[in-house]
């Protein structure tokens, strides 16, 4: 039977991305949701042109609405939201549940999204309903990467994943909700990372360089916390050391806006959100310059047939957003061919069938690097 998605705020930066990939790649029939139907139609429309097909169509929704949530999402199979929406993630989850609809997000990975999911855990597995947040690239990869290279090792015992990308803002349009979301990240960063089996905090002055090869050069990364790596550690039993850690954006928003922006956090908490927000989109549009890009890549150490062994992977492309759709689509694949569709909660990176995953993430455009000292690097 053919399956039905609808892609919230799917004329979105991301959202169009993800429908165009997903139309071309399978026979599922698309609906095409956010607030601005008129926008919602031409980019079905748009869609059905360019891949001479009808399996495209619109509707009009308000995330903040209940009550047109769950009567839009009856009939679905699977909802993907790509919308800036974290505020109403409980609305766009329960009424999820309520018309009997799987679930996927591609928002940032914040403490108040996944709070709201954990409590709904028993009931999406009481009803059969399997959620998938975090999707994307960061989060969505790293710990994909890393269970991935856990198979080239007898023991794995380091894993390090690191990513750099400047975007070309001015070419992008972001909405409010869009801009606080980034905010909201900011004002959740957690510096963790597992060193000799235990998660500790990297400080400031400990920030570690990584070389992220002719593109952007060696660059300094701060550590950051995923949801996604939080269980390696016991899937994984030999890994003592892992973590996620990703460069600056540009010196004025590095050096100047966020000092600014977490000093306000603490002085006027959630009414420094908006401002901020609004200093945070004007220094990311005026002061990143080219090369324009995305590179995430892992280093990784154990041991293989009793010798010390290490394996190298990288995936870029030249537009962030573009990879993001790609990871997306890829778990998406997998979902609608049932292989990963289990009820319960999970995680992008945890879910997916970590070969297939990087197998379709190369076919459908993303450049792949393998390097290792093991016969087998052939991905």
């Amino acid at each position: 039977m053919q399956k039905k998605v609808l892609i919230l705020g799917g004329y979105g930066n991301t959202g169009l991305l993800i429908a165009r990939l997903l139309i071309q790649e399978c026979d599922a029939q698309l609906i095409i949701a956010g607030r601005n139907l008129s926008r919602a139609q031409k980019a079905a429309d748009e869609l059905n042109r360019e891949c001479r097909t009808d399996r495209a169509s619109a509707k009009q929704i308000d995330a903040a609405d209940s009550d047109n949530l769950t009567a839009a999402f009856e009939g679905m199979d699977i909802v993907v939201v790509a919308s800036s929406t974290i505020e109403y993630t409980q609305n766009v989850s329960y009424a999820a549940l309520e018309a009997g609809a799987d679930y996927l997000d591609i928002q940032l990975s914040s403490p108040t999204k996944i709070d709201v999911l954990n409590r709904l855990r028993e009931k999406i597995e009481n009803k059969g309903r399997c959620f998938i947040t975090d999707g994307g690239y960061h989060p969505g990869i790293p710990a994909a990467m890393v269970r991935y290279a856990a198979a080239k090792f007898d023991a794995l015992e380091v894993a390090n994943i690191s990513t750099a990308f400047q975007m070309n803002l001015n070419e992008l349009q972001f909405s409010k909700p869009t801009s606080s979301e980034f905010i909201d990240e900011l004002k959740n960063y957690n510096p963790l990372v597992l060193k000799n089996k235990e998660w500790v905090r990297v400080s400031m002055k400990d920030l570690p360089k990584f070389n992220f090869g002719e593109l952007f050069g060696q660059r300094y990364c701060t550590a950051m916390f995923l949801e996604e790596l939080r269980s390696l550690p016991e899937t994984i039993q030999s890994l003592r050391e892992t973590g996620f850690y990703i460069a600056g954006f540009n010196w004025m928003t590095d050096y100047i806006i966020m000092p600014v922006a977490f000093a306000a956090f603490k002085l006027f908490g959630e009414k420094a959100k908006h401002p901020m927000g609004k200093l945070f989109n004007w220094g990311l549009k005026h002061f990143s310059k080219p090369p324009f890009g995305a590179i995430i890549q892992l280093e990784a150490k154990g041991l293989k047939d009793n010798q010390n062994s290490f394996f190298y992977m990288k995936l870029s492309h030249e537009d962030a957003y573009v990879l993001t759709a790609v990871c997306v689509v890829a778990c998406l694949l997998q979902y609608l061919n049932g292989s990963i569709r289990s009820p319960g909660l999970w995680f992008q990176a945890n879910l997916v069938e970590p070969i297939q995953f990087f197998r379709d993430i190369e076919r459908l455009g993303v450049e792949t690097t393998f390097k290792s000292n093991q016969s087998d690097v052939d991905g």
